[in-house]
């Protein structure tokens, strides 16, 4: 069966995602006082986050352009346009509503991070939002191959 989907594209950023996550998962084992006192792995941290996310964006756009031919107002639109229409769950399309924020924060506003914030959303919920995504993007994949 044929997809109006670029799987390899899709399968890139899916590595691109995995790659971040795999780094991001090491700052874990960093306590908040060390991360906030070293600069570099402030940059790395925001940048494998920053990574990751846009990696997030572009699969999400490229479902959304494919599957629902519409186009986002902007890259938090496009998850919660996913969740609408149930390409991923309502819970996790919220996540990456605020995780899609973040990123513009880290990309647009780079002089004014809270890297506590940052250090919050690597050892909270927020990668695991980004491994859900990609379970549910292959499952999707794998729907529409079928």
């Amino acid at each position: 069966m044929t997809t109006p989907l670029n799987i390899d594209k899709i399968n890139k950023k899916i590595c691109d995602i995995e790659g971040s996550l795999n780094r991001l998962h090491k700052f874990r084992e960093v306590s908040l006082k060390e991360f906030l006192d070293n600069r570099d792995l402030q940059d790395i941290a925001s940048f494998r986050l920053i990574v990751a996310t846009e990696a997030a964006i572009d699969i999400c756009l490229h479902l959304v352009s494919k599957l629902l031919q519409k186009v986002p107002e902007d890259y938090a639109g496009c998850f919660r346009l996913l969740g609408e229409n149930r390409i991923i769950n309502a819970e996790l399309s919220r996540n990456l509503v605020k995780m899609a924020r973040f990123r513009n924060l880290l990309v647009h506003q780079y002089w004014d991070i809270d890297y506590a914030q940052v250090y919050s959303i690597i050892i909270g919920p927020s990668l695991d939002a980004l491994k859900s995504f990609i379970l549910q993007v292959k499952k999707t994949c794998k729907n529409l191959t079928e």
